[in-house]
């Protein structure tokens, strides 16, 4: 009997059991010395009773493809052997494809230009979505000037918002591109360009694209062209290809190449690796990608123009004081001291910067402020607007008298690399940058701090052995489900995502629907999740206070009119229920209804969770926020109450009618 076989009536196979297999993973994947496990399997509590049958249990599990090691010659003598560390990118994408954390969550559809090059395959044939991303990283801190340069892959089949979460682990380490130290004078060696890549940061996006720096990676424009009004034409690749085929130089000859190479504002790539795949265009594989190219350039260009406007000291202090809200960041002691700046804190501080400088700077100046957090918050979504640049000037360091910023002339390929690969917002190298610390970072300390290399490779090899594999289901078994709406209910899905760690979000949508199908007899206790028009608003079950007289809430709260209000709620709700009502508006005397109540205490909350769901796509449900009402105590004098906008007028439908409702 094979070890499918055994798997079938058991998923641990070879481990006994869930619980045993949890302390196996605990074990290998500790910094735990062989010697300390064999004293810790001492106990006898398991199958298994030393650290080596602990090893070879574990090579049975279902492995990842392999890794494979290539020594790429060089003309060129260099410090250390080429050494090129990869895996088989068609094994990567069947693993990914088979992976059963995935299985409800593919797409099969072509979009875009996709459609364009399917049309050119024959039939039966098919496009199979390929992502990769590429950046350099470092692996030592402070000392020894360790660099790595990983290669990852990814399924574009895969739902967009589940291969951007971390926690859905749907990139793959494929390879560790080498990094060449020449001993030649000149470090500007020809190169035969052996990467892939996506998602890439502006200068690597140049180098994939064959350019040289202060050269537009996406169009034609030069760095004296990055201020025109107008998007230049593409750099198509028969553009590029052209221009390398017309250099009859040897690259061998590099004083005379890499001449004629800037002539044509060229890098000195002469053999890119896309020339061999025919449907492969740098002009739409290279897109705009958030991370480096729109929230950097917010703090490198937009910031510094905030900064300079307002005042240094004065935008500092603002942001200091602002009221802390869950959810967001406090900048408690300003931003110009920040270190480590990433781009979570860059989103940061774009939340607060309109309504900061609003007041204090010109008003054409906001406007243009507004506007560029308008374009970067539009581009998210599968059809932003043209118009994108009006701005004002400063660089990162000093005052810069020119539009020659490379971030800016790239916010104009949004719409047009938009057309050609979908939403932008999918392309977020944020996600892969949090990879390069569990693929890279985290294994290099685990070695020996020698050649580094080799001993990553082996520690994920380790690592990815899959826990579990399970069996087919049945034929005939399936059921007409929108996946896109349904719950993890189902057992396989939550098993699979309790083993990986997936971070679930609640959501209230479902369990308020599921309390409204029930009766009174089978509530344990009143619901505290309701549904009012798009939001879904949670209580916890303990209240901040409880059993509180409706006269001492007045009082705390500064509600003077809390008892007729809630009156008045009462009577409305009684007639016709369902209805939202205006609780906060003006309220007549009531004259034929006296304010009566059939109830003298109340509980009272004060936070309350709001969820909603995302504006671009209805069925992907947001994490809830958290909102604050709590009156004066001990750090807050005046009380701390977070602001909301509530929609009350029931013809109104937001973001379409804006304020008004």
């Amino acid at each position: 009997m094979n070890m499918q076989e055994y798997r079938k009536d058991n998923l641990f196979y070879p481990f006994a059991s869930k619980e045993e297999w949890e302390v196996a993973d605990y074990l290998l994947c500790s910094s735990l010395s062989m010697a300390a496990i064999d004293e810790f399997l001492k106990l006898r509590m398991l199958s298994f009773s030393n650290a080596r049958e602990l090893c070879s249990r574990a090579k049975m599990l279902p492995s990842e493809p392999s890794w494979k090691c290539q020594t790429i010659p060089s003309i060129h003598p260099t410090k250390l052997p080429i050494h090129l560390f990869w895996r088989d990118p068609v094994e990567c994408l069947e693993s990914l494809f088979s992976n059963p954390l995935f299985h409800d969550k593919l797409d099969f559809i072509p979009r875009d230009s996709a459609w364009d090059m399917q049309s050119q395959y024959p039939r039966g044939a098919t496009i199979l979505g390929t992502v990769l991303s590429s950046d350099k990283t470092n692996i030592t801190t402070m000392t020894g000037a360790r660099i790595a340069h990983p290669l990852l892959l990814s399924l574009a089949n895969i739902h967009m918002y589940t291969r951007t979460k971390l926690s859905s682990k749907a990139f793959m380490l494929t390879a560790l591109l080498p990094i060449l130290v020449y001993l030649h004078p000149n470090q500007r060696m020809p190169l035969d360009g052996s990467g892939r890549t996506y998602i890439v940061d502006t200068p690597e996006a140049a180098m994939l694209a064959c350019v040289r720096g202060k050269t537009s990676p996406f169009t034609m424009a030069s760095y004296l062209q990055f201020g025109d009004h107008f998007r230049h034409p593409a750099r198509m690749r028969v553009i590029t290809l052209a221009q390398l085929a017309s250099i009859t130089v040897d690259p061998n000859d590099l004083e005379a190449y890499f001449e004629v190479c800037a002539e044509h504002w060229l890098n000195g790539v002469y053999a890119p690796f896309w020339e061999g795949f025919p449907h492969t265009d740098p002009s739409i594989f290279l897109t705009p990608e958030p991370l480096h190219h729109w929230h950097m350039e917010f703090y490198d260009h937009d910031l510094q123009w905030c900064l300079k406007v307002v005042g240094t000291q004065e935008l500092d202090f603002r942001f200091s004081i602002l009221q802390p809200i869950t959810g967001y960041c406090h900048f408690a002691g300003g931003i110009l001291k920040l270190k480590q700046v990433t781009g979570r804190v860059h989103r940061d501080i774009q939340h607060y910067i309109v309504g900061l400088i609003s007041g204090v700077a010109p008003h054409h100046f906001v406007i243009a402020i507004c506007a560029l957090m308008d374009v970067q918050y539009l581009a998210q979504c599968p059809a932003p607007d043209d118009d994108l640049l009006s701005c004002a000037r400063m660089g990162v360091k000093k005052p810069i008298n020119n539009w020659f910023i490379p971030k800016l002339e790239l916010l104009q390929n949004i719409t047009s690399s938009t057309r050609k690969v979908g939403a932008l917002i999918q392309w977020f190298a944020d996600a892969t940058e949090h990879i390069h610390v569990s693929k890279i970072k985290d294994p290099a300390r685990r070695t020996n701090n020698n050649d580094y290399n080799p001993q990553i490779c082996r520690h994920l090899f380790r690592e990815e052995k899959l826990p579990v594999d399970v069996p087919e289901e049945d034929e005939g078994e399936e059921d007409d489900i929108d996946y896109n709406e349904r719950e993890p209910s189902d057992p396989r899905t939550a098993l699979l995502e309790e083993m990986n760690h997936t971070r679930i979000t609640t959501n209230y949508f479902s369990k308020a629907k599921q309390f409204a199908t029930l009766g009174r007899r089978e509530l344990a206790y009143p619901p505290r999740t309701f549904i009012g028009g798009t939001t879904a608003i949670h209580l916890n079950y303990d209240p901040s206070r409880g059993g509180v007289k409706v006269e001492d809430v007045s009082i705390d709260y500064n509600i003077l009119d809390l008892h007729i209000a809630l009156s008045d709620f009462l009577q409305r709700d009684a007639r016709a229920r369902g209805v939202v009502h205006e609780v906060a508006s003006r309220r007549r005397p009531l004259i034929d209804r006296p304010p009566i109540l059939p109830f003298d205490r109340i509980q009272v909350w004060h936070l309350v969770r709001l969820q909603q769901t995302s504006f671009h796509d209805s069925s992907i449900v947001l994490p809830a926020q958290t909102i604050h009402a709590s009156p004066s105590g001990p750090g807050w004098p005046k009380g701390q109450r977070d602001f909301v906008l509530v929609n009350i007028d029931r013809a109104a439908q937001w973001p379409k009618s804006g304020l008004t409702g």
